[in-house]
């Protein structure tokens, strides 16, 4: 059995190291390509204004007609990234047929085109504009990564298509707020905010040491730990940054023991965040605390860095996780899972996945029969306390014209056993103090029902 979980280590280890060099290789090609019209998504039109508005729309609405609501996404299918990143999107779609099975949503059922990009921001371009201009979506919800959302961001907004709870945490997706587009995960910005205050608490005085990934994520997770240290006692004394193309950081990691720092945050993917901690442990035998940003908050990091050293180092989630199966909400998920998904037991990311399909179901609802891109928008901007499944029991989904991120909780999380446990109530910052609950429109309680108090329809 030891063996079979060290054979299945190494195999995860390399798809992730492979998936790191892909997106890489990629980035010349995508400076390269950005060149020219027709490969880059912010060459065809002005930058859009943070007060940009769908166009007018008349007649046909995109990807709705009386039967049917055509929504898409971006996600690598193939290749090494998909055996992490692909149960995501399987989750939403588990979630989508779900309430197709019940009648679907005003009578229309909910087709989910995923398309592949294989994780390469070229291939990101190709599929995305497929979706809107071949396949015509309504909205493309959950599209995942930084550098391959990154190709089409502005292109998704100059289009005025709801791009719908982007899957990364780039604090640029929602700030400045743009309409059309909603964040996902908690940005980085905030992240960083929050790991900071946990270190100037437990390690008043400290000498801290920095590993970060040279690109925007590092940027916005030290931009963010600045912030939470003003006025601690808490000094960083070393940063260490590494280059994406990196598959290990061994001497990022000698280098802050050199340095002599006490604790360390990391905001790194979890191939080299897990290269960082078994480097320490194993190679240095050095027991240094280790914080890590909430991206390795998984059981694929766990897996990557070893069970036995990644014991008691700290991070955070912002809802639920699957191994919480004593809570009805978990179990639902399960049952839906169990139904719709693609088999195997619920994780993470495919609980993650269902999340998002719930809440976008949610808003469709909320909408009403008569549902264009403007009502829609109009309907998400007025969630009110929406309760989902998983979220926590104090932290229902509040979001409006000037607030577009839905995961405003945080709360920490410790490996204990070999797991990732909550330590902590969740801490709220959420923007959004107060609200009026929406107008219902006609028809709603007729509707599936959805949200933590819903029962699991079999």
């Amino acid at each position: 059995m030891r063996f079979a979980r060290v054979v299945r280590y190494l195999l995860i280890a390399t798809a992730l190291l492979a998936a790191a060099a892909l997106v890489v290789a990629c980035e010349e090609e995508e400076e390269e390509a950005a060149e020219t019209p027709e490969a880059t998504t912010e060459a065809a039109s002005p930058e859009a204004s943070p007060e940009a508005t769908t166009p007018a729309e008349a007649g046909e609405v995109p990807g709705v007609t009386d039967t049917e609501i055509l929504l898409g996404t971006h996600f690598p299918l193939s290749g090494n990234p998909a055996a992490a990143y692909a149960p995501i999107a399987d989750g939403m779609k588990a979630f989508f047929d779900y309430i197709n099975g019940q009648g679907g949503v005003y009578g229309r059922e909910i087709t989910f085109l995923i398309e592949d990009d294989h994780y390469n921001p070229p291939d990101t371009v190709e599929v995305v504009r497929k979706l809107v201009e071949q396949d015509k979506v309504f909205a493309i919800v959950g599209g995942l990564g930084e550098e391959t959302h990154n190709a089409v961001w502005k292109y998704l907004e100059q289009e005025g298509v709801p791009d719908m709870f982007v899957t990364t945490g780039l604090a640029k997706w929602t700030d400045p707020v743009v309409r059309t587009r909603f964040g996902g995960n908690p940005d980085y910005v905030t992240e960083g905010e929050f790991l900071a205050q946990y270190v100037a608490e437990n390690y008043a005085g400290k000498k801290l040491g920095l590993l970060l990934q040279n690109d925007q994520l590092g940027e916005d997770g030290e931009k963010g730990l600045r912030a939470g240290l003003e006025g601690s006692d808490v000094e960083i004394t070393a940063i260490e940054r590494y280059e994406a193309v990196s598959n290990e950081v061994t001497a990022e990691t000698q280098r802050l023991q050199n340095a002599g720092v006490e604790v360390i945050v990391m905001f790194a993917m979890p191939v080299q965040g897990a290269s960082l901690v078994r480097t320490a442990r194993e190679t240095l035998s050095w027991d240094v605390p280790i914080i890590t940003t909430g991206i390795n908050c998984s059981d694929i990091f766990i897996a990557l860095a070893g069970p036995e050293n990644v014991e008691g180092m700290m991070s955070y989630t912002f809802g639920h996780q699957a191994y919480e199966t004593e809570l009805p909400g978990t179990q639902k998920y399960e049952k839906i899972w169990a139904k719709t998904g693609t088999g195997g037991p619920l994780s993470n990311f495919a609980l993650y996945g269902m999340f998002v399909g719930e809440l976008t179901t949610y808003i469709i609802e909320l909408t009403g029969p008569d549902l264009t891109r403007d009502s829609f928008l109009d309907a998400a901007e007025s969630v009110c306390d929406f309760d989902c499944t998983t979220c926590f029991e104090s932290g229902p989904v509040r979001l409006s014209p000037t607030d577009h991120r839905f995961a405003e909780y945080l709360i920490y999380n410790m490996v204990e056993d070999g797991k990732w446990k909550p330590v902590s109530d969740p801490v709220s910052y959420e923007s959004t103090e107060d609200c009026e609950p929406p107008e219902l429109p006609p028809g709603f309680e007729d509707q599936p029902k959805v949200g933590k108090d819903a029962e699991f329809v079999p």
